[in-house]
């Protein structure tokens, strides 16, 4: 039973399931804030926010499920993953019904992330084989982008020209469409990236993007104009990151069990509360930026708030 307590001022509900559950490693608010849908091994989950309660499980053929994204007018819901070796598949649902509109198998590895384009009329896959999927609407490939010397673990839209991909190569790599033209690489990084996030609000040039690494650090970016602006050095990598709408923080999940609340300008932790005493794979920000979604290992689940200074 979830049950909210305070620790140091900071209230937190706790759904700690039993360390034999999967761990969550995908989540997304629904558009309407009342709840956030979750991924893992066991599946998709919507449940209401912030008591988890009133279970909605979606019909899913992902064997893992590694990123859920709602599309920028919320009417579908993309989920990613795959069977690892075996293939790699993307699923699309429409909302609110979570009735599926297509599952399509698209590669022989899991996928990592996935991007709608900010008018809805694509997407773009995080995948494997050092490469990023380019999928219509309908989540058929239409192209591929090629270029990083390993896997490609996240990417993210800038806008409907712009789009950046983040590898274990170490680098970030902006690329133009609709030619799939390489603008730059960035490698600041001395190890793998792990997940990439645009600062909203963030809707004309220069932009500002987040990226995290296995380096343990978070950095600010220009990245169409390749500009490393600052960073922020975290005690353990953060495996997933995210802004609060407001574009007031970035929300970090480490592997040291902790979420991270990082001030973008000064680049200072604000909040560091401890969640868990193993790994974090994923954090949502609610649309109130007030509080945040953590899952991690062994299915735990909790909501925190999110005190800015």
């Amino acid at each position: 039973m979830l049950k909210p307590y305070l620790i140091a001022g900071i209230l937190i509900y706790s759904g700690l399931l039993r360390a034999a559950e999967p761990p969550v490693t995908a989540a997304a608010f629904t558009p309407d804030g009342a709840a956030v849908v979750v991924g893992s091994q066991r599946g998709i989950v919507r449940l209401s926010w912030p008591d988890f309660k009133q279970p909605q499980t979606l019909a899913t053929q992902l064997a893992h499920v590694h990123d859920l994204a709602f599309s920028n007018d919320g009417r579908r819901l993309a989920a990613v993953g795959g069977r690892p070796a075996e293939a790699g598949g993307i699923e699309l649902f429409e909302w609110p019904a979570a009735s599926m509109h297509c599952h399509r198998t698209l590669g022989h590895d899991v996928f990592y992330q996935v991007a709608w384009r900010h008018d809805d009329d694509g997407l773009l896959v995080a995948g494997p084989d050092h490469s990023i999927s380019l999928l219509n609407r309908d989540g058929e490939l239409v192209g591929q982008v090629t270029g990083h010397s390993r896997d490609v673990t996240t990417v993210a839209m800038l806008d409907n020209d712009y789009f950046v991909s983040g590898s274990r190569d170490q680098t970030l790599r902006i690329w133009k469409l609709p030619g799939n033209e390489l603008v730059r690489t960035l490698n600041n990084h001395t190890r793998g990236i792990t997940d990439l996030a645009l600062r909203p609000g963030s809707d004309a040039v220069p932009y500002v993007l987040a990226s995290a690494s296995e380096d343990r650090t978070v950095r600010l970016w220009w990245p169409v104009r390749g500009r490393l602006m600052r960073f922020a050095k975290l005690p353990s990598p953060a495996l997933d990151i995210a802004w609060l709408p407001n574009g007031r923080a970035i929300l970090a999940a480490c592997a040291d069990g902790h979420l991270r609340v990082i001030d973008p300008d000064a680049v200072t932790i604000m909040q560091d509360t401890k969640v868990s005493d193993s790994w974090l794979y994923t954090v949502a920000a609610s649309p109130d930026s007030r509080h945040a979604f953590v899952g991690g290992a062994g299915g735990m689940m909790q909501a925190v708030s999110i005190r800015l200074k």
